[in-house]
């Protein structure tokens, strides 16, 4: 192993990053023993690690509760699509865009400084591991990186992924952000359907509110209810 990839690993686990990026290849039950156990309206909220933290998306968009799941207060993935489609009915608000939205957790919290963040996603981005990290199939060549950028505390990346989502057909363009929230490092994406395609600039802004109500909702007081 060279000092060079040794350092970019050790970077990357100081953020957090490596759970972060790989969360939305997490599995779990979506069978019927698990389907049953809901009912009722989609809620618009779910509380990950151990309540510190309440991911919600923009107005429209609702938990997909069969998919997403919160390991004991320590990773967790949260699913989102618009409410109307998972059954919240007609007076429910309508989405913005028909899409998906996703927020991987990390595990472990942040211990690394706001403006170290960039840089540490542009070195391990760099990496063949770092692009096979952020790949849906955990396969570097799948993966295209367009763009990569700060707005304050928060790394946009606009990606090209041919790899398969776990879930369902998305475009291979998504927009994705890594973003510090309840003391954890958390990746957002949105990935647009197949046949509601969205240009780059609402991709974009779709992320920006996704980012927005994440960051609120690590303010907030530490409860499930």
């Amino acid at each position: 192993m060279s000092i060079w990839t040794s350092k970019v690993r050790r970077v990357a686990a100081g953020l957090g990053l490596a759970l972060a990026l790989t969360g939305c290849q997490m599995t779990g039950t979506t069978g019927p023993e698990k389907q049953s156990r809901f009912s009722g309206p989609p809620p618009s909220k779910m509380a990950v690690a151990g309540g510190q933290l309440i991911v919600s998306g923009p107005p429209g968009y609702c938990i997909d509760r069969e998919t997403s799941r919160d390991d004991a207060g320590r990773s967790a993935l949260v699913m989102l699509s618009p409410c109307r489609g998972m059954g919240a009915g007609i007076f429910a608000p309508r989405a913005a865009h028909e899409a998906v939205m996703t927020a991987a957790v990390g595990a472990r919290p942040m211990v690394t400084e706001p403006e170290r963040i960039l840089p540490a996603m542009q070195a391990f981005a760099a990496t063949r591991q770092g692009r096979a990290a952020l790949s849906r199939s955990g396969e570097a060549q799948e993966i295209q990186i367009r763009h990569m950028f700060a707005e304050g505390d928060v790394v946009y990346m606009r990606l090209t992924d041919r790899g398969r989502f776990a879930w369902g057909t998305v475009q291979p363009e998504y927009w994705r952000a890594v973003v510090p929230a309840g003391g954890r490092m958390v990746s957002l994406s949105v990935l647009a359907l197949p046949q509601a395609p969205l240009s780059d600039r609402d991709g974009m802004a779709l992320l920006r509110a996704f980012v927005a109500t994440v960051k609120a909702g690590s303010a907030l007081p530490a409860s499930r209810g």
